[in-house]
């Protein structure tokens, strides 16, 4: 009898555990608006960040982590009821394809984010809320800046002058946290969470990962990420902090206008120089043999024939045509060549003949021939195109998320944010 009574007692004992587990679980960790974050949507968000950037599970660290964690999911549910309001919505297959992205990207195979998952006992609720609020997020910022943003070409122009100043200069290719300061209440808040990140990094925990977590730019999606970039572009601070590191080296937090950034080099490489010498043409010729004894009144006539099709040929196709009316084995297509191959005077030519322009009859040891610009790569005018193109991309993207992040911000300030713990 006394037995049964000790047995029934261990599991009162036990039941009362459980539902105080439960009840703890279930506590309110904040309220955002009309909707509750509660303290298991924190814990499990917490466990994806530590199980993703590889750090050891310690309740201390987990416990330091906690605020800037809750900060995200509050943002993450600003985000969701902005997205909510507009009426913004995103598809499964849009999770999906973002699933499989996320797959990619960590070199898994198909199915193993279930399976990481499920390893670390969490399930994909979390994970896609996270993806809606981006998608949904990215979308929103979309309709509402992309019309407005203008970048003028005197912008463009005083930043192609900073790119030819640093031509020649290495390259970096480097990802990127942000932590922005918005206000003076949180200047400490960033500061804080800064050095812990790097206390982070500097154990082992991926960089990648925490960015995704933990980063306030339009690359922390991924992993920030922000491409090669030439040294001198970012700034003499963070050039010099940069300059310091070796490749998978990690800086220090830098405080900035902005905010704290934290970099980490991934390759460096040596800077491209752009002479006539790294131009690569696509060629047609026109090719009319003359004799070696030829007189002057054949070689005048040749040349005149040769001037005659010069005029005629207004692109590439016409130039073909008009090669196998010569019936001449060296008309035709001579594929891409390197200029700096070429001899003289056929090199200056090529240089200065725009596209799909015949350039004038020249006379060689075994006649006369007549070339066409089709393709030119490499050339000042391409790579300037090419490189004005770029610069409105990236100012356009900076403004962008400026913007992106003054509408969070208003969204913040104008929400009814309760946080407990």
């Amino acid at each position: 009898m006394r037995i049964i009574s000790l047995k029934i007692l261990f599991l009162a004992i036990l039941l009362v555990n459980v539902r105080a587990q439960a009840q703890e679980s279930l506590h309110i960790a904040a309220v955002v608006n009309d909707d509750v974050i509660s303290v298991f949507d924190l814990d499990e968000r917490l466990s994806l960040v530590m199980a993703s950037s590889q750090s050891i599970n310690d309740p201390e660290v987990r416990r330091r982590l906690a605020p800037q964690v809750l900060r995200g999911l509050i943002d993450e549910k600003l985000k969701l009821q902005e997205a909510k309001r507009l009426s913004v919505t995103v598809s499964q297959e849009e999770i999906d394809d973002a699933l499989d992205s996320m797959e990619k990207r960590n070199n898994l195979p198909k199915g193993g984010l279930n399976n990481f998952l499920r390893q670390i006992g969490l399930g994909k609720g979390a994970l896609v809320s996270q993806i809606e609020a981006e998608i949904s997020w990215a979308r929103i910022v979309g309709f509402s800046f992309n019309s407005t943003i203008r970048v003028s070409d005197e912008e463009i122009n005083e930043k192609l002058a900073e790119f030819k100043a640093n031509a020649g200069k290495p390259e970096l290719l480097v990802a990127e946290i942000l932590l922005p300061v918005e206000t003076p209440e949180n200047e400490k808040e960033m500061q804080l969470l800064s050095n812990r990140l790097a206390q982070q990094i500097a154990a082992g925990n991926s960089f990648e990962a925490l960015a995704r977590s933990f980063s306030q730019s339009a690359s922390a999606a991924a992993g920030g990420a922000i491409g090669w970039i030439k040294q001198g572009q970012l700034g003499s601070a963070l050039d010099n902090a940069l300059a310091k590191l070796n490749p998978g080296g990690v800086t220090p937090p830098i405080r900035t206008i902005e905010g704290y950034y934290i970099f980490k080099l991934i390759d460096r490489r040596a800077g491209a120089s752009e002479t006539a010498e790294d131009v690569v043409v696509s060629l047609r010729q026109l090719f009319i043999p003359l004799p070696k004894n030829a007189t002057r009144e054949e070689e005048t006539s040749q040349m005149q024939l040769a001037a005659t099709m010069s005029e005629m040929a207004a692109s590439c196709a016409e130039m073909d045509s008009l090669g196998k009316e010569l019936r001449s084995p060296m008309s035709g297509n001579l594929g891409k060549v390197s200029v700096n191959k070429l001899p003289e005077p056929l090199r200056q030519t090529v240089l200065n003949l725009p596209l799909n322009k015949a350039g004038p009859p020249m006379r060689n040891d075994q006649g006369i021939i007549v070339v066409m610009v089709c393709e030119r790569e490499g050339s000042a005018e391409t790579s300037a195109d090419a490189d004005r193109e770029m610069i409105r991309q990236s100012l356009f993207a900076q403004r962008l998320d400026i913007a992106a992040r003054r509408y969070l911000r208003d969204l913040r300030s104008s929400a009814f944010v309760d946080t407990r713990i």
